[in-house]
Parts: structure tokens; sequence; C-alpha cells
């Protein structure tokens, strides 16, 4: 790892005493403005005054949150990573199924780790997607369909990869396309349509699909659809998420709203039965035969590579650069959240407020004789 903008880190060294000169402040402020407010003895029985320590503790938390800003400043870069892009001008669609099967747990402990801990057929779509097509691309351009009882663009094509790394992870969810079923004619005619309005007609055009099998579209529709990607000289390469052998569906691992319908059961039923789904491998075959694509099953990550999978467009391997300044930046937010929102009371009550107490307790005789004077 190396830093490209290094001369920032000298700012880290600078950040300790501009925290704690600034909790001084705040200290002595606080402290004149009491003394100037009227008698110390009153004040402490209503004001919840901070405490000395806490002066300290928000200093600290100051410290490292400019500390973090300037490590971010100072853009970390991990360089021991491989990248491969295919050279030249390529556009992607990638199709992913988001119906209620793809939420089988077939990987589970497969992704353990990499942030998809459920291991469903759609968490292993998103990683292939995250960490080998967004990879393999570099600098071309990538847009994402999912479909169910109807086909949505989730994300136009665009050369904006990180951006859409992050967008995927919160937007193409189980039950995210509104209907039922797996409508694949409607995906692939929506595919057409993203090349059709942002890839100009030099690019490489790849279609690439992400489903377990299940298709509730009309067959003449689905050829249809088929015929013009065909038609189109658009390749298509089908990657079969999921396994041969039939698996229940956890409810919990559903849409909200049909967590909220069934929420007495453990598993997806139709009419009281727990179905259970298995790959339609035999159906994705017949896509990819019917437009002379690619097709591969997905058993564990390294089954998929988009760079192989794209025939006939040369590879090339580079040294990848991966910029890692966004993690001391949640760094900086957060130390600085904790500098603004860290209570102003210890144990219900402040230490100067402990400290008026006792001094009350002290003077508390002397009152009283001096009112019986």
């Amino acid at each position: 790892m190396y830093f490209a903008r290094p001369e920032f880190l000298w700012l880290i060294a600078l950040a300790p005493p501009l925290a704690m000169a600034l909790a001084w402040y705040a200290y002595k402020r606080d402290a004149r403005f009491t003394k100037n407010y009227g008698e110390w003895r009153l004040i402490s029985r209503f004001s919840a005054l901070m405490a000395p320590l806490r002066y300290i503790v928000k200093g600290l938390a100051l410290a490292l949150a400019l500390a973090s800003l300037s490590l971010a400043l100072a853009r970390p870069t991990e360089q021991n990573a491989r990248m491969e892009y295919p050279v030249g001008t390529v556009d992607v669609v990638a199709i992913v199924d988001v119906s209620r099967s793809m939420a089988a747990p077939h990987y589970k402990g497969l992704l353990h780790g990499a942030g998809f801990e459920d291991g469903t057929r759609l968490d292993m779509a998103r990683y292939l997607i995250e960490n080998d097509i967004i990879a393999s691309l570099g600098y071309n351009q990538l847009g994402v369909v999912a479909f169910s009882g109807t086909a949505f663009p989730k994300a136009f094509l665009t050369d904006d990869l990180p951006s859409l790394r992050w967008q995927m992870r919160r937007s193409l969810m189980i039950g995210s396309v509104p209907g039922e079923g797996s409508q694949l004619a409607a995906s692939l005619q929506l595919a057409a349509t993203l090349f059709d309005l942002d890839s100009p007609p030099m690019h490489r055009r790849v279609v690439v699909l992400f489903s377990d099998g299940g298709n509730d579209s009309d067959d003449a529709k689905t050829i249809a659809a088929m015929k013009e990607l065909k038609k189109r000289n658009i390749d298509l390469i089908v990657a079969g998420v999921g396994s041969r052998e039939a698996h229940p569906i956890p409810i919990k691992l559903l849409s909200p709203n049909d967590r909220d319908q069934f929420r007495y059961d453990e598993f997806y039923t139709v009419d009281g039965v727990v179905a259970r789904t298995a790959l339609d491998e035999p159906m994705l075959i017949a896509v990819k035969n019917a437009i002379g694509g690619r097709y591969v099953r997905v058993d564990s990550p390294s089954d998929f590579h988009m760079g192989s999978l794209i025939a006939g467009v040369d590879v090339k391997y580079i040294k990848g650069e991966r910029e890692l300044f966004q993690y001391p930046l949640y760094g900086a937010l957060f130390f600085a959240l904790i500098a603004l929102i860290a209570p102003r009371e210890y144990g219900g009550q402040s230490l100067w407020q402990r400290r008026g107490v006792s001094r009350r307790r002290k003077v508390a005789p002397q009152d009283v004789e001096g009112s019986r004077r």
C-alpha cells in the first residue's frame, strides 16, 4: 500500500494539539460563562455542567477525527491486487432474477466474510457482479436490470462503477421489482433498450443473465426477445446460480412484505406445502443455444470469469490499484459524531454537580445559622 498524496500525512501531527486546544478553549469558555452568569452555589443546583473528563474525551475524539480525515486526504491505495479488463469499448448489461426462488441459501458459508453471509442465489449474483464483472470492465460501461413479475432498470449504462457497486448493495434485493414470477422476456427487451439509449453502435455489447432458470414469460415473447438480441449481434452469457438439488426458501430471507405475510412460517409455502426450488438448467441452456451464447453453472465464485467468457475479446492483465480513502473517511465521520453527541452528564449527574452537592452540604449548617440570625 502507498499514499497518492503523502504530503497530507503531515496534518496528522497537527491533529492532537489542535483538538486539545479546542477542547481547552471550550472548557475555559464554559467556566468563564458560568462565573459571569451568577453564583456557583446556585447554578450547580439547576445546570448540567460538563465534567472536565468529558472535555478530554471530546478532544480525543476530535483529534482522531482530524487524523482520520488527514489520512483520507493522503489517499491510501492498495497496489497488490490484479485487475483484468477487456481492451477496447465493451458495454455490459447484467440481468438479475430477484424473484423469491433466488432467496434459497444454496451458497451458505461460501461467501463468508464478503458481506453476503446469507449465501442466497442472489447473493452469489451480486458478488460476481461486484467482484468479477466490475473489476474486469475497468472504465467500460455497465448497466443492471432486475426482473421478477416485470423488469426494471436498476442502473442505466454507466462507467461510474464504484457508485454502481454501492448502489447495488442497497437496491438489488429480493422482491425489489413488483409482481411475482420471472418475466425473462421483459428483462431481455429492457436490456436491448438500455443499449439503444447509451451504447454507441461500434461498442461490443454483452448481456450477462444471472438466474436459477425460472421463466414465466410467454414462449413466443421469449423467443422474439432472444431473436432480437441475436439480430443486434448482442453477446449473451448465462450464469446458472443454485443447485439441481431442490431447496426450501426461508421466510427471513424474503422481502419485508413476504415476511409480514408469512411471519408464522419458517419456509415459504404454496397452498400449505413448503415450496422447494432447484436450478432449471435445461431452460437456461436452451436460452443460450437460441442465441449462440455461453453458459456456466456457478457452484463457486471461481466458476465465473468474465474475461474468459467474452468470446473474441483480448484480455489484458495489469497490476490493479484500489483506493482505500473511504475507510479513514468513515472513521473521521464516526469520531466526529462521538465528539458531537457524547453526553454531558456522567452516571446521571455531572462531576460539577456532585461537587456542587458536596459544597451545599458543607455550607448547609451555616446557611441555617445565618437564617436563624
